[in-house]
This record gives structure tokens, sequence and C-alpha cells, in this order.
């Protein structure tokens, strides 16, 4: 069967479940005791080797199967949760994960799985030992017994009275059998070849599945004698003893109106399953069988999903994109033509517009919890390499980010945590003599505000010290003792953004090598993002991170100066303002005005633009636009305010590259370019 066809939604399947493995493993450790999370785990696993090994990936089909057996003496209490065992499942993880990553990559045969195979099976083979043991001091367990549905034993009546006989077959694998699963298929399928099989104890899937000791029986109807069929079983490898009788009709066994104890869970086993069926089982194993039998049949509520391409996504949001700039062209003609009938079908159109726009933004946007449920196990991780106590607290998950973001924002958020973690949080001893509890805390935050996403990563550790800061980029030449006196401490902090920079004592595997900050400021700054770092010593730190809901169109005030329109994204103004120019001062050769109290940079936008014919110079009162990056605000002055206008993001392309301030470029209505402004680095 060729299966590359479904190589995209297995890997897509596969993420899903390594996802609820990692975080139900980290709700595990905590809560040894539940049951729930090891059949969630135990569920995972089995389908993650179903699915695998129908795809032909059998090294991760080999480790699923081995942590399969593990969680299945976990769940029979055989063995319990110890560190050891927590460990040695982390560790399967991240072997899976690694496995899935060579897979997408084509070179999981590289991967070497033998290590972490070898610990798995140790604890299955002390179980086998602990049965050897057990079947000596017991001769023989108790009998199965086969038992059939009056459906089928009229069924098997009919065929003995055809001349056949029927045949209880009580088979034994031996001790050291590796593979019971394949054994018994093979077994199964020499006698459907000579009769028909009546029913197995366990069942056929429990078979297949290995879920039986090494003991099962056989129903056979068959018109072959019972030496032959025996000759038959014994043929097959590891089969130690066959037991054999035949059984007259007058004592077939019926069913018992119980269930059997063997029906426990119930899993599917596909490469590629299908997200309605899965929603279906789901909602239908939460209702109980009492409701059930209540009500009759229970229509589960059912969300269809479909899974898109993001390439799709981006064509449309591309055509979207051309749709809003020509709207914005017959807005224009609209308003030279001053036609009644017209601007109300431009009024119509631009609402249908926007509420189109805004419906292919929700397609792409993708909620948070997918980059943030990937940090509690890094905080466990770090924890323990430091040999600090951390906890991780997560909140505003639910907000949604575009999916282009989304994919990009994860590295600086793990830099950002290995920092508060190996930086920030304290040993559990200063913590106590600090008079802090000894487990430190890292708190995630996201939330929407206007047109761009909040993202606060926040610690309770010792702070940063501007003054350490301030010596440490002396010492090492980031900067001369003249610019240090007149920096802030705010100015000091920053410092640690620098390439290169750290004040890590000692390089460490978390931090110390001068790598990081530096690539999470150029990383977000590429998104359309601001950081910004505040902190307090002896208090802690607070990462603030700025970005925008998507990248494709934004929101933007348009500007003019002299005789060309800029446009300036509005998550990046504070505000505008009106300043009289007997309110500019000079200070250090700077032009600043007081905005409440405080006193407020002043820029000419032209003068760093390089912009002819400003009129700004001539007017008494002037337009600011108040940028703000951090804690830092600056206020550009232009010849007049216009509007506030949707925009689509054009690239300047690689023949220009990039030039600084400038975001890129736009069309407006009436067909002319006007280049989009991005000041926070000079701000």
């Amino acid at each position: 069967m060729d299966t590359s066809q479904y190589l995209n939604v297995f890997m897509d399947e596969c993420q899903e479940h390594l996802q609820i493995l990692n975080q139900s493993l980290l709700d595990l450790e905590k809560e040894p005791d539940n049951a729930e999370l090891l059949h969630s785990i135990f569920r995972s696993a089995h389908t993650l080797k179903g699915a695998s090994a129908t795809m032909g990936f059998n090294k991760m089909s080999n480790v699923t199967h081995a942590m399969e057996d593990v969680l299945s003496l976990l769940r029979k209490q055989e063995l319990q949760i110890t560190p050891e065992i927590t460990n040695l499942l982390f560790d399967s993880l991240d072997l899976l994960e690694a496995l899935a990553k060579g897979i997408t990559e084509g070179r999981e045969e590289d991967i070497e799985v033998a290590g972490v195979l070898q610990r798995l099976k140790k604890y299955s083979r002390q179980k086998e030992e602990a049965q050897v043991e057990t079947a000596q001091a017991n001769e023989r367990r108790k009998t199965l017994q086969l038992r059939y549905t009056q459906e089928e034993k009229e069924n098997v009546t009919k065929l003995i009275e055809e001349g056949n006989s029927l045949y209880h077959l009580d088979i034994h694998l031996k001790q050291d059998c590796l593979l019971k699963g394949a054994r018994a298929f093979m077994i199964l399928r020499e006698l459907e070849a000579v009769g028909v099989i009546a029913q197995t104890v366990p069942s056929a899937k429990e078979l297949e599945d290995e879920q039986f000791e090494l003991e099962f029986i056989i129903g056979l109807c068959s018109k072959q004698p019972l030496g032959k069929i025996e000759k038959l079983i014994k043929r097959v490898t590891d089969v130690k003893e066959v037991k054999s009788q035949q059984v007259k009709p007058e004592d077939i066994l019926l069913e018992r109106r119980d269930k059997p104890e063997y029906e426990e869970v119930t899993t599917q086993e596909s490469p590629v399953p299908d997200r309605k069926e899965q929603k279906s089982v789901s909602a239908s194993t939460s209702t109980s069988t009492s409701t059930q039998k209540q009500k009759g049949a229970v229509t589960p509520n059912i969300y269809p999903t479909v899974r898109v391409d993001i390439r799709k996504l981006d064509s449309l949001m591309n055509l979207i994109a051309e749709l809003v700039i020509n709207r914005s062209q017959i807005e224009q003609l609209s308003s030279e033509i001053q036609d009644q009938r017209l601007e109300e079908t431009v009024e119509h159109l631009n609402r249908l517009t926007i509420d189109l726009r805004d419906q292919v933004l929700k397609t792409r946007m993708v909620s948070i919890d997918q980059v943030f449920s990937r940090f509690p196990r890094l905080v466990r991780d770090l924890s323990k390499n430091t040999g600090k106590e951390v906890e991780l607290r997560l909140s505003g998950v639910d907000t949604e980010l575009d999916r282009t973001v989304i994919d990009e924002i994860g590295d600086p958020l793990v830099h950002i945590i290995r920092n508060c973690v190996d930086h920030g949080i304290e040993e559990p001893k200063e913590r106590e003599a600090a008079g802090k509890s000894k487990t430190g805390v890292v708190t995630m935050d996201a939330y929407q505000t206007g047109n761009s996403v909040m993202i606060t990563v926040t610690d309770d550790g010792k702070g940063i010290d501007p003054e350490k800061v301030a010596i440490s980029a002396l010492e090492k030449g980031f900067v001369t003792k003249e610019e240090l006196e007149d920096m802030s401490d705010q100015d000091k902090i920053n410092l640690i953004f620098l390439p290169g920079f750290s004040t890590a004592e000692k390089v460490s595997d978390v931090s110390g090598r001068g790598v990081g900050m530096d690539a999470v400021r150029a990383k977000i700054s590429d998104l359309g993002g601001v950081i910004g770092l505040s902190s307090e010593p002896g208090q802690g730190s607070k990462f603030t991170i700025q970005l925008p809901l998507t990248l494709a169109i934004i929101q933007t005030l348009l500007i003019q100066l002299g005789e060309e329109v800029f446009a300036i994204p509005t998550s990046f103004v504070d505000q505008t303002i009106s300043v009289h120019k007997k309110e500019i001062k000079i200070l250090r050769h700077q032009e600043v005005t007081l905005m409440r109290g405080e006193v407020l940079p002043l820029m000419r936008l032209q003068d760093y633009l390089g912009v002819k014919n400003a009129k700004n110079t001539d007017l008494d009162e002037l337009d600011v636009v108040v940028f703000k990056s951090g804690e830092k605000r600056l206020g550009c002055i232009v010849d007049s305010l216009l509007r506030q206008q949707d925009v689509v993001i054009k690239s300047l392309g690689s023949f220009l590259g990039e030039i600084p301030g400038i975001a890129g470029a736009t069309i407006l209505g009436d067909g002319k370019v006007a280049l989009i402004l991005d000041l926070r680095n000079v701000a």
C-alpha cells in the first residue's frame, strides 16, 4: 500500500498525540495515583503504535510498543510509578519527537533507539520472570471457558449437522515467546484454512494486541480429525502445549448476561484517523451507560473541521489584499465623482470587504496554547538541570494569533524562559534566606489588546541589577564610561539585548554563551513586534512582547510630509498630540516638549527620512505622532494627519533590501505607493 499520500495527515495526528503524551506525563508526575491519566497516556501510545506500524515507521512502532508494555504494567498496578520510570517515559517521549522530526526530514533510520528500548524492556522482562515464579507456584491457572451467544450456538449446531465437529483448543505458548500476537495470528490463519472459527477467548482483537498472558482458547468447527488439527497448531513456533476436546451441541455453554471483564479500553488503530470519528468516540464514552439506556441512542455534538494547507490560506489572503487595494481605489473615485448612489454602493462594498477580510483572518488564527503547551516540560527539565524548584503558571492560552506568527514565536519564548530560570530564579536556599518561597514562579500570560497580542513572561527571582549589567558591558567593551554616564537604569537593563552580551559568570548548558536575547529581539522585530523588559532588584523581571494579530493586512495612520504620504502602523502609535511651537524647547541639542509633566523628545520626521519641502517648519501648531517602544517614547513632527486606513504590506524586494525605518510599502486608493514606517529602533 502506498502510504505517502497519508504522510501529512499522519504527522498532524502524530504531533497531537505527542502533545497529549507530553502534557499527560507532566500531570502524572504530579498525580501518580491518577488512573485516568494513565489511560490517556496508554491510549495515545497505542494509537501511535498502530498508525506508525501501518505507515511502515518501524522504529516509532517498536518504541511505542515497548512503552505500551510498561504502561500496561502500571495500569494493572503490577509496577509502581517511580521517578526512574517517569524519567524513562519522558526519555521515550523525547525519542518519539526526534523520530517524528526524522520522519519529516527522511532520516528516521539514522536515529538510534536501542538504548531506550532496552531500558523499557527491562521492566517487561521483570514481569515475565515474575510470571515464571507464579507458574511454578500454581500448577495451572483457572481454565478459560468458551461461551456462546444463542445465535452463535445455533450457527455452530447447524455446522455440526452438516458434518463438522466442534473442537475447543486450549493453546499455551512458551514462556520466552516474544511475539505473542504474531504467533496467535499465525495459528488463527492455519485454522481458518481447515474450518470455521466460532469464537476465541480472549477476542481476536485482544490476541492481535497481545492483551493476554500465554494461554488462549479457540472454538473451531471442522471436518478434519482432531489429531491433524493439533499437528497444524504445534507446527507454529513457540507453541508449548495444546489441549483439545470435542464438544457436543448439548454441552455448549451459553454466554453469561454480565459483561466480560476484558472489555476495558476501546481504541482505533488507523494510520489516518478521521477527526469526526475521534470526536464521536470521545463524546460517546463520556456519556454514562444509564443515560444511554434512558434516552436511547446518543447523538454527540460534532464540530466538523477541515485541514487546509497554509499555502492555500496565503493565496486566499493575497486575493483579499488585492481586493482591499481595489476597494480603496473605488473609494477614491467615488469621492471625486460625488454620486450618492455610487457612494451608497461603495459603502456597502466596504462593509462586505471588511467582513470578508475578518473572516479570512480568523481562518488563519491559531490558539497560542499550541506554543505554550511545550513550556511546562521545558521548565521541568530546566529546574532539574539547574537544581532549582520552579513552577510555571500559564494564562490566556485561548488567545489567538496568526499561524505565521505562531510558527515563529516559539523559539524567542524558549530563550526568555531559559533566561528567567537560569538568571532570574535563585537557588532554594538563597530564596528562603531572602524570605521567599523556595519554589520560584514563572508566569506566562497572553491577551489581545486592539490589533495586537501582548505576551508577558514574569519571574519572581532576584531581578536585574542595572549597575551589574553596566559593569559587565563596560568590561567587555560594549559601552564606554561616557556613554554609561548618560544612561538611565532602564537603558542599562536594555544592554542585555546587545549581541554577544551575557552576565553569566560561567557557561552552562542553559545559558552564558552570549546568544539568545539579541536573537529574541531580532526575531520579534522581524514579526513586526516590540519587546520590552522591566525589572526590580530582589523582586523579579518582566518581559513584555507586543505582536501584530496578522502580518498581511494592518491598520495604519496616514500622514503627510511635503508631497509624500507615509503609513504608520497604529500598533506602534501611542497617541497623537498637537504642540504649539512655543512649547518646544532645546535640551542637549534635542528638541523636546512636556507631555503630562514628562519630557518628550521630538524629531522632525523629514530630517530622518530625507523628505524635502516639508511644511511643518513654518507652522505654529504642529501635529505630533508619539511612538512607543518599550518604555521609550518619541514624538515625530509631521505636516498633517490624514486618516486611518487598512493597508496591505508589500515587500520592498531583494533589490532594495532592508532600509532602516522602512517596513515595506503599500498601494493607496489613488494608485500611489506609500512607504510604511517602522520607527521602533529610532524611538
